[in-house]
C-alpha cells in the first residue's frame, strides 16, 4: 500500500478538475466542480466553528455519513444521489493520487431511487427552482437563461409576457416591469389589453436584469425598431426558442442535479443541443414553472387576489389549475389569518 500524502479537500478538487480537463468538455468539468463544491465547503467548516476535514488522509466513513445528513437538507433525493455519486468518483481519484485509503470510496452510501421518485412533476417545486437558480447564479450569472428563468419563477409570467418585454419596459430604479400588449408590433399578450400590468420584482432580480442589459444582452433592435429584452443578433427571440431555453435549464443534468435515468450526459441523446434537451423526459414545461411559482406564493400566505392580479389570472383559474395546496394547508392558513387578526 502506498503511503498517503497530505492534501486538503480544495487542493484535491483542483487536481481532480485539472485531470478531467483533457477528457471532458468544459461544461462537464464545471458541473463536476459544482457537484463537489458543497463537500469542500462542508470540509472547510461551513456552518461550523472550525474546519471539519483539513487533510483528506484522515477522512472516515462517519464523515461521509455526517456530510450526507448535512447535504440532504433542502434538496431532493435525486440531487443527493447525484452529489454522492460524484463524491464517490472523486474519492476514487483521491485514491489514485495517494490522498485517501483505497477502502474509502466504498464507505460512501449512495441512495437508490424508487420509481415514484423518477418522474417529472406537473409543477416545478420551490426546491427545484432554487437549485436551478443557484447553479445559474454561480456559473451563468446575468446570462439570458439566468434572467429568463429567474423572471419566470419570480413573476409567474406567461411566456407571451416575457417575449413581449423590451429594455424600455424595465425600470431598474423602481424595480418594475411593464407588460404591454403590442399586437401591431410583433408581441401579443394572451389576454390582450386586459393582460397589461406593471409587475414588481425584488432587488436581487432587478440587479440581475440590469447586469444582463448592461453586459450580456446583444445590442439589437427588432423589425419594429424596438429593443427586445430577449434577443439574438437577428432581433426579438421567438417564443419557441425561449421555450427551448427553459427546457434546457430544467433538464436535471444541465444544472448538475443528476439524471433520474442515471444516464451519462456525454452519451445521452437528450443532452447537448437545445433541440435535444426539449426531448428530455425529465425537463419541465415552461408553463409548469408559472404553476409552481403561483403555488409557492399561495403557500406563503400571499392573498389569492394579489397573486391573481400579479399573474393576470382569475380566482377561478387559480383554483382550478394552479393552487396545489391541500385542504389541510388552506385550513391552517385560514386559522393563522383569523387568529392573528383577533383583537
Amino acid at each position: 500500500m502506498s503511503k498517503l500524502e497530505p492534501i486538503t479537500p480544495r487542493d484535491a478538487l483542483e487536481l481532480y478538475c485539472d485531470d478531467m480537463e483533457g477528457e471532458l468538455s468544459p461544461n462537464s468539468v464545471r458541473q463536476k466542480r459544482y457537484q463537489l463544491s458543497k463537500f469542500v465547503e462542508w470540509c472547510e467548516g461551513i456552518n461550523a466553528d472550525d474546519p471539519r476535514i483539513e487533510n483528506l488522509n484522515n477522512i472516515t466513513g462517519r464523515d461521509f455519513t455526517r456530510f450526507k445528513n448535512w447535504r440532504s437538507e433542502g434538496i431532493n433525493k435525486v440531487t443527493l444521489r447525484t452529489n454522492l455519486s460524484a463524491l464517490r468518483s472523486f474519492m476514487r481519484f483521491c485514491v489514485s493520487v495517494d490522498g485517501v485509503d483505497p477502502v474509502i470510496p466504498q464507505k460512501i452510501n449512495v441512495p437508490t431511487l424508487d420509481t415514484s421518485e423518477n418522474h417529472n412533476s406537473e409543477h416545478i417545486s420551490a426546491d427545484e427552482a432554487t437549485e436551478i437558480l443557484s447553479y445559474l447564479n454561480q456559473f451563468e450569472y446575468a446570462s439570458m437563461d439566468h434572467v429568463l428563468f429567474k423572471l419566470q419563477w419570480t413573476t409567474s409570467m406567461r411566456m407571451s409576457g416575457l417575449h413581449s418585454l423590451d429594455v424600455g419596459d424595465v425600470d431598474a430604479a423602481e424595480r418594475t416591469l411593464s407588460v404591454v400588449h403590442r399586437p401591431d408590433q410583433g408581441s401579443r399578450l394572451k389576454n390582450a389589453d386586459d393582460g397589461e400590468r406593471v409587475v414588481t420584482v425584488d432587488a436581487e432580480t432587478a440587479r440581475v436584469v440590469a447586469d444582463y442589459i448592461e453586459h450580456k444582452r446583444t445590442p439589437v433592435e427588432d423589425d419594429h425598431g424596438r429593443r427586445p429584452l430577449f434577443c439574438s443578433r437577428y432581433g426579438r427571440m421567438s417564443k419557441q426558442n425561449l421555450n427551448k431555453r427553459i427546457y434546457r435549464v430544467t433538464s436535471p443534468c444541465y444544472t448538475s442535479r443528476g439524471c433520474p435515468s442515471d444516464k451519462d450526459p456525454q452519451q445521452c441523446e437528450h443532452a447537448g443541443s437545445y433541440d435535444n434537451y426539449v426531448t428530455c423526459p425529465h425537463n419541465i414545461r415552461p408553463h409548469a414553472i408559472r404553476g409552481g411559482s403561483i403555488t409557492y406564493w399561495l403557500r406563503n400566505d400571499v392573498p389569492k387576489q394579489a397573486v391573481g392580479d400579479r399573474v393576470n389570472a382569475s380566482m377561478k383559474t387559480l383554483s382550478r389549475h394552479y393552487d396545489e395546496r391541500s385542504e389541510q394547508e388552506k385550513a391552517e392558513q385560514r386559522r393563522d389569518f383569523f387568529e392573528n387578526d383577533e383583537t
